[in-house]
């Protein structure tokens, strides 16, 4: 017996879910009251899985198909005698509109049912396509085009004169794409598949297999879903499974959405699990349980798509010798089902790679920090850290693309003057251990994760001000390296306040003099990069003048001769 699911959502915004007979739905619409304004999904008998989320339980072979623009009862009375001289269809009715009028179209493959939604929305679109041609003649008005699924729905009207055939004959469509629901109803039979669109490729697993364990359909796996098919009697190639895998048949799936949701209810909403991991880091840093946990809500924001105009520009950098566990407690920083999203071995020079590993991969551990060239943190690095998206062209791909960015950084060194950027010494936090990373009690990640979305979603600020910049800039000069022009420069010449204590030099004059003082051991082609250094120098004060810049200094020592 056919039911229709029927849906509706309740005054707490819970989503009720019903099923009733067609003999009942349609006595109920025309016995003259006003309806329940449910939504009422003839296709497909609905459920609620573990998740709560809406699966197809039975697959009812029912188009719907609308005519508008009926605005008098005649014309409405005129459509439904018309699609009711046909023997496929179930319905006609008035909309609840009171401007249209709905038809039901039965149809029906012969020689087999669908096992799978996705087999069962093929079958309603080619249903669908078939019946506007053939019902858009018979009722002389156009049929309305929409996206035919099998989850088309109508709401609930009252129709005193709805008419209800239970007898209707289906539409044959067996010969429409039959070859190709034989190879997605054997698939779907035996696999399970969901588009991860973190990762953008398709995943599968057996639905005898109950450790849920996903794996990505490469080329080899899709060699071997064709055979499977083939020993199985149907005649399929390779690009006939992986026009399936990689359509929007496949539902969409994001891991860490459906992580965040699932730890956002796990949050008693008063222990502060960001600031215990915080407190894992011993480190004489007293500004670190409050700089720490802006990073991690911006990373978790970062993941939440909520882009502002810069991405995760700040990035952690523990400094400590070997054995103080910096590099685990980098990599437990995510849970186990997003372990996949973390990456350590990142080769920041090789510039494509990067962008792309900061759209697919959600933690970037820069271990080993310090071998990152002055060069490197100086450009690329600087740049690519503050970005918000991405746009690269995907292997095998055609065009640049753009995406947005999912991934924050963290960094781990031995050595403690690893800075060699003044002006990008802002993007880090340099905590300086002063013990080993506690990694004794477990993370309770629903816990931790689940605070980090509440605080977002309650607008807690998980960017940096300007004040906090000027903080992070000031503390983290004491792990600056000085190039050796700037450690002449702090020989030769200190910085006066008094006017009466200095002179006004340009950079060229004042290099010009330390490669004088240093006999040579600076390079000729320096200035340049001197000039930057000069620049960034906190406490130089510097004028415009016509030729350029000039800088307040003082010797330290007369000019030699």
């Amino acid at each position: 017996m056919t039911r229709f699911t029927l849906i509706r959502t309740d005054q707490q915004g819970s989503l009720r879910v019903a099923t009733v007979t067609a003999e009942r739905l349609f006595k109920h619409m025309t016995n003259g009251r006003k309806p329940t304004p449910h939504e009422v999904y003839p296709d497909a008998e609905l459920q609620k899985d573990s998740d709560g989320r809406l699966a197809l339980r039975r697959h009812n072979g029912i188009a719907v198909l609308t005519v508008d623009g009926l605005t008098t009862a005649e014309q409405q009375e005129a459509t439904k005698q018309a699609a009711m001289t046909l023997p496929t269809t179930v319905a006609a009715f008035a909309g609840a509109d009171g401007q249209s009028v709905v038809i039901l179209v039965c149809y029906a493959v012969k020689e087999q049912q669908p096992a799978d939604e996705s087999v069962a929305t093929l079958l309603a679109s080619a249903a669908y396509e078939q019946a506007v041609v053939t019902y858009s003649k018979a009722v002389g008005h156009p049929i309305r085009q929409q996206t035919a699924t099998v989850r088309a729905h109508f709401t609930r009207p009252a129709d005193p004169t709805a008419a209800y055939n239970p007898d209707a004959i289906p539409l044959d469509i067996s010969r429409y794409g039959l070859d190709t629901m034989r190879i997605i109803d054997l698939l779907t039979t035996r696999y399970r598949f969901r588009y991860n669109t973190v990762m953008g490729y398709t995943e599968y697993r057996l639905k005898a297999d109950s450790s849920d364990r996903w794996c990505p359909v490469d080329d080899r796996v899709l060699k071997s879903l064709t055979m499977a098919a083939r020993l199985s009697g149907v005649d399929a190639w390779d690009n006939d499974i992986r026009r399936y895998v990689e359509s929007s048949l496949i539902q969409p799936y994001n891991p860490v959405q459906q992580f965040l949701q699932r730890a956002k209810s796990c949050w008693d909403g008063t222990t502060d699990h960001i600031g215990r991991l915080a407190a894992t880091v011993p480190c004489e840093l007293t500004q670190w349980p409050q700089w720490f946990r802006k990073w991690l809500l911006y990373m978790v924001a970062q993941w939440l798509g909520k882009t502002r105009r810069y991405g995760n520009s700040v990035a952690p950098l523990l400094i400590s010798g070997q054995g103080y566990n910096k590099s685990t407690f980098c990599r437990q920083l995510l849970p186990e089902c997003l372990q996949w999203g973390y990456n350590d071995n990142l080769l920041i020079s090789e510039k494509k790679q990067t962008l792309q590993a900061m759209s697919q991969f959600l933690l970037i551990n820069l271990d080993e920090f310090n071998q990152i060239s002055q060069q490197m943190q100086e450009g690329f690095l600087k740049n690519v850290i503050q970005l918000a998206r991405v746009k690269i062209k995907r292997p095998y791909g055609r065009h640049v693309e753009d995406f947005p960015r999912l991934a924050s950084f963290i960094a781990t060194t031995n050595e403690l003057s690893v800075l060699a950027d003044p002006s990008g010494n802002r993007r880090f936090i340099a905590v300086e251990l002063t013990g080993p990373i506690d990694l004794s009690q477990p993370i309770d990640y629903e816990g931790l994760y689940g605070q980090a979305v509440t605080l977002i979603e309650r607008g807690e600020q998980y960017w940096f001000d300007d004040q906090e910049v000027r903080q992070i800039i000031a503390h983290n000069r004491q792990f600056q390296t000085l190039s050796p022009a700037e450690q002449y420069f702090h020989e030769c010449f200190t910085l006066p306040d008094d006017e009466q204590d200095g002179e006004w030099l340009s950079a060229a004059a004042i290099y010009d003099e330390l490669r004088r003082r240093s006999g040579n051991g600076l390079r000729a082609n320096g200035l340049k990069l001197f000039g930057r250094v000069l620049s960034n120098m906190e406490g130089l004060q510097r004028r415009r003048v016509a030729y350029g810049t000039q800088y307040f200094v003082a010797r330290r020592l007369p000019m030699p001769a």
